[in-house]
């Protein structure tokens, strides 16, 4: 299977292709640089695999929730890039995407997700993996970070740099927790496990239903800025 992965939900973004001979990933560094270099990067990553956009069997991006500008640049390039090659998009929770690495690299078995949203908000979510399968429980959320509740049970990590934006206003989940990893973002190659599912369940999506999920009006980014 020959799929390209998209994420900039995040302050930092990457990009990822995996072939049956291997995945290869490149990262950016700030969201300044995202939309300077996200296509870049695709391209160096396509050469270097002897690719086309046609050559793909599908196109994943993290659909968000997460920065509104960076969402924007990977829903663009991965539609145009769909849109020229005929592949079918897979759009991948961006917070299931940082449950993945978290099972991934620190075999986080249960998760509470929460991620800076700025504006004095958090994105959260619970996150579990089981038989090596991870998925979001519940709804993904926006709101204040001191509503954010610990987990029932034990046995459970806080991952995300929420932890680390709020962590006066989040005491109490974190005391709860059994580890912390607020240095984790999503990155691009943790979202080819889910893409791969939906495309062997022929969940593919055209350009036009390729849609971000920001969980906040658009109205407020703007009057934020």
């Amino acid at each position: 299977m020959k799929l390209l992965a998209l994420e900039t939900s995040s302050a930092q973004g990457s990009v990822a292709l995996k072939t049956p001979a291997g995945v290869w990933v490149r990262g950016i560094a700030t969201p300044r640089e995202q939309t300077a270099q996200i296509l870049q990067l695709t391209d160096e990553l396509l050469a270097l695999a002897g690719l086309t956009p046609a050559a793909l069997d599908g196109i994943t991006f993290g659909r968000g929730p997460g920065s509104f500008t960076g969402l924007r640049v990977s829903v663009a390039v991965a539609q145009g890039l769909a849109a020229v090659g005929n592949v079918p998009l897979l759009p991948v929770s961006s917070l299931l995407c940082l449950a993945e690495r978290a099972w991934r690299e620190r075999r986080c078995e249960r998760t509470l997700l929460c991620v800076d949203a700025h504006m004095g908000e958090v994105y959260s979510a619970e996150a579990v993996c089981r038989d090596g399968v991870t998925s979001i429980v519940g709804p993904e959320r926006l709101a204040a970070p001191s509503t954010l509740a610990a987990l029932e049970g034990a046995g459970w990590a806080a991952v995300g740099d929420g932890f680390a934006k709020y962590a006066d206003a989040l005491g109490g989940p974190l005391q709860a927790a059994v580890q912390a990893f607020p240095e984790l973002t999503p990155t691009a190659e943790h979202l080819f496990a889910q893409a791969e599912r939906d495309l062997a369940a022929g969940h593919g999506v055209a350009p036009v239903a390729a849609l971000p999920v920001y969980l906040r009006e658009h109205t407020a980014w703007r009057r934020s800025s």
